[in-house]
């Protein structure tokens, strides 16, 4: 089956105006006897794409025509299975509504008109759109409501094989029904289903299985590849036999083009424009992702094309794409970012806690340490400048979502306000590892550091055994003085009553005591207590 393209919605005159619905929707999956019922944009699976220019502006009328089933949101858990909301993901917009607000929801039955206008010099490529409320990130996206967002290039300012490459949008999306089933358990939904679901993890493209490229030999195509895993792991595309020569990454052109890669490994949430040219007429080319066919070229029995090697060229880079390689970060703006166990820098996402903050004209530094986790930032883009060297990647590219250890710089040009950082991975998300920068007009920047529970643990177990410590001595300490203090009693009350007696026969002896009927072995029977004797206590 030929890979089919999604529908898609142009902007006139300078205004992309559309109705996107959140609706359950029912597919069939090309190329199989699969059929996936879900929440789906405009119930299409993947959704129409989006097609805009720099400059313009984007109204969409979102509406979500879903029905509540029961449960609601539960804070950093798999929940609010039918509020939903919208994020231009990777695109450079404000992050406060109208706009791209990541923390805004829209209740079943309700709707919201989003509005964000892209500025003049926002940079071309590709960007994607997607459901974004937490707690039901992993259900909805993962379900499959998601569409591509193209902004377009001017005409003429692309090198000339490329403008002239067939364009083909590749929106490859996973799928394991496992994994997937225990997310809509524990989310309580009773809704999503997969019939005849192929067995483990597999990878649809626009909605369909292993589906076929047809093309000419030696004829340049232009891959627009988005990347949706809610689980985990990178594309690791590549297509056996053919050239691959990378573009663009996340919706930002590279400043080496043409970059020969043998494979892409895009991270969950990211994306890639690549240059694909295969050679031989009449013969099967196979796309791997994970290792595993998700799609074919099959090239046409006409000659091959005689198309030029790709030429050198970089664009032209906006001010929010300033190159900060050699630029020092502004004071006190550069913070450490880690995410591990759910959360970031420890702390589990909440609503009113900030993590970091920065200004307009700053130029803001982050070190992260995110080897397993693909670190996602809304707004504001960020350049690569130390830690993530290698083929794909090289020191100076810009991305939206990476994986690895390492810094990344940024300023902050125009937009106040939040910014969502989190990683990509949605299983993680939805379960707290989110967190909110913010950005203001002027001022200083704050930086919140890793919580180090690790030393808080060990500091409060050595506290503990100093304290049990502390206690057992007091107590065999005050043991001790009670028994000191009961040896001293015993011994001032024994030497007055031993001269007591001895002083009782000294009378009797003498005949000098006054008359005491005592009888025999009265004077040893204190307990008798007989008149004139005091009782003492031995």
């Amino acid at each position: 089956m030929s890979l089919i393209q999604p529908p898609e919605i142009f902007s006139i005159h300078g205004t992309l105006q559309t109705t996107i619905s959140l609706e359950y929707g029912t597919v069939n999956i090309g190329n199989s006897n699969m059929e996936l019922q879900s929440r789906l944009f405009n119930g299409g699976f993947p959704g129409p794409t989006l097609r805009i220019k720099p400059g313009d502006t984007l109204k969409i009328n979102f509406e979500n025509n879903l029905e509540s089933q029961g449960p609601g949101y539960v804070h950093n858990q798999y929940s609010a299975a039918d509020e939903s909301n919208l994020h231009f993901h990777g695109l450079h917009v404000s992050g406060e509504l109208p706009s791209d607000d990541a923390t805004y929801f829209v209740e079943p039955g309700e709707f919201y008109n989003y509005s964000t206008t892209l500025p003049d010099y926002h940079m071309p490529g590709t960007f994607w759109m997607h459901p974004h409320r937490h707690g039901s990130t992993t259900l909805q996206i993962g379900g499959g409501a998601l569409s591509a967002i193209i902004v377009e290039d001017e005409p003429g300012s692309l090198p000339q094989e490329v403008e002239d490459a067939t364009e083909i949008i590749l929106v490859a999306h996973y799928m394991n029904i496992g994994e997937f089933a225990a997310i809509t358990r524990a989310s309580n939904d009773p809704l999503f289903s997969m019939t005849n679901s192929l067995p483990g993890e597999f990878i649809m493209v626009n909605g369909q299985i292993n589906p076929i490229i047809s093309t000419r030999a030696g004829e340049w195509m232009r891959f627009r590849v988005i990347w949706n895993n809610f689980f985990e792991g990178s594309l690791n595309m590549r297509v056996d036999g053919c050239e691959m020569q990378l573009l663009a990454k996340d919706g930002i052109y590279i400043r080496d083009f043409p970059r020969p890669i043998g494979f892409a490994p895009i991270v969950p949430g990211g994306r890639a424009d690549i240059m694909v040219r295969c050679p031989e007429p009449s013969k099967t080319y196979n796309i791997l992702g994970l290792g595993s066919r998700m799609a074919s070229i099959v090239t046409t029995s006409d000659p091959a094309v005689d198309s030029k090697t790709l030429e050198q060229w970089a664009p032209d880079y906006p001010e929010y794409l300033t190159d900060l390689r050699g630029v020092a970060a502004s004071p006190g703006c550069g913070c450490t970012t880690q995410m591990f166990g759910n959360s970031v820098n420890n702390l589990p996402f909440a609503t009113n806690q900030i993590l970091h903050t920065s200004y307009i004209g700053a130029v803001v530094e982050r070190t992260l340490a995110v080897n397993d986790h693909p670190y996602h930032q809304h707004v504001y883009p960020y350049q690569l400048v130390s830690g993530f060297d290698g083929g794909y990647d090289q020191i100076g590219d810009w991305h939206d979502t990476v994986i690895g250890n390492g810094v990344i710089r940024y300023v902050p040009t125009e937009y106040t306000g939040k910014i969502m950082v989190h990683c990509h991975r949605l299983i993680h998300e939805d379960l707290g590892m989110m967190a909110t920068e913010n950005v203001t007009s002027s001022g200083t920047c704050t930086c919140t550091p890793p919580v180090d529970f690790t030393a808080a643990i060990v500091g409060g177990s050595v506290a503990l055994v100093v304290v049990i410590g502390l206690a057992v001595y007091c107590c065999i300490r005050r043991r001790r003085l009670r028994r000191e203090r009961q040896e001293a009693s015993t011994e001032e009350t024994e030497a007055p009553a031993e001269n007591k007696i001895r002083d009782l026969t000294a009378e009797d002896s003498n005949g000098s005591s006054e008359s005491n009927d005592v009888e025999p072995g009265a004077a040893t029977n204190f307990s008798g207590s007989p008149a004139g004797f005091e009782t003492v206590a031995l």
